[in-house]
């Protein structure tokens, strides 16, 4: 689903996975710290991320109580903290998308496509829109040990993600707060 997906979306944009030329730097590990979650209890009734205990991993719970039949919209803002001791973090990134454009291009070389590919390697969820209620789950999303964005350093990081139906006057689906420590080589 759509929603499952912005969330996993999200945290690949959290791992800020994607291929590039040879020569920039390669992640060396990005470890999930903390995940806060909320969603519309309206549309969906369970929402949950976990975190692995060796923090390289996420597992996301979905269950929507019913179809959604309009386009789904994801919208993620990467910030970095500012300071080693503070919880002040400056935007680095925003990216707002229609997912289910993007599902319905198939196979890509976009960034939003790669991570998109990679979370849906990894779950039940459906491949287009318009959702279906059910349940879906992604397990086991990682971080791949691929180069990611130059502009990225080494750091910690909060990505603000909501999921949302631009359609129906911006309805939140959900909305999730992913703290990650990435360290580059």
């Amino acid at each position: 689903m759509l929603p499952f997906r912005s969330v996993l979306l999200f945290g690949l944009i959290l791992c800020l996975v994607c291929r590039f030329p040879e020569g920039q730097k390669s992640l060396n590990f990005l470890l999930f710290r903390k995940i806060v979650t909320d969603h519309n209890s309206k549309y969906i009734s369970l929402y949950d991320a976990a975190i692995s205990q060796d923090y390289t991993t996420i597992n996301i719970t979905l269950n929507l109580a019913r179809n959604i039949t309009a386009d789904i919209w994801l919208k993620a803002t990467i910030g970095q903290r500012v300071s080693k001791h503070g919880e002040s973090y400056r935007d680095v990134f925003t990216y707002n998308v229609n997912l289910c454009q993007v599902m319905g291009r198939g196979k890509g070389n976009s960034l939003i496509n790669f991570w998109l590919n990679n979370i849906l390697r990894q779950s039940n969820m459906p491949r287009n829109c318009p959702l279906k209620e059910g349940n879906y789950f992604m397990r086991n999303i990682r971080s791949e040990k691929e180069t990611i964005p130059r502009f990225i350093r080494s750091g910690s990081f909060r990505i603000d993600s909501n999921v949302y139906v631009r359609d129906w006057h911006s309805v939140n689906l959900t909305e999730t707060i992913f703290y990650v420590d990435i360290k580059m080589k």
